[in-house]
């Protein structure tokens, strides 16, 4: 693969790994505000490794990462 889709795949990645930590932290703003819950912030980081990782499965069709290369080192995943 040429370096310039490398560099596109791991920007739309790390764009993706942005949206999930957004996304997660709406969830919890609103699970904080709405439904009286609390705000663990070590639940919102597992939140977002899991959701990160199953939308780059979904989404950006890159090699197939275990879960634990994924939390260890995303852009490495990004790259193959």
């Amino acid at each position: 693969m040429r370096a310039s889709a490398r560099n596109v795949k791991a920007r739309k990645g790390f764009l993706m790994i942005w949206h999930a930590t957004l996304w997660s932290l709406w969830k919890a703003r609103n699970g904080a505000i709405f439904a009286n819950g609390s705000f663990i912030p070590k639940v919102i980081v597992d939140e977002i490794k899991v959701m990160s990782w199953k939308w780059s499965l979904a989404r950006l069709k890159v090699s197939p990462c275990l879960f634990y290369e994924w939390t260890w080192d995303p852009g490495d995943c990004l790259q193959r």
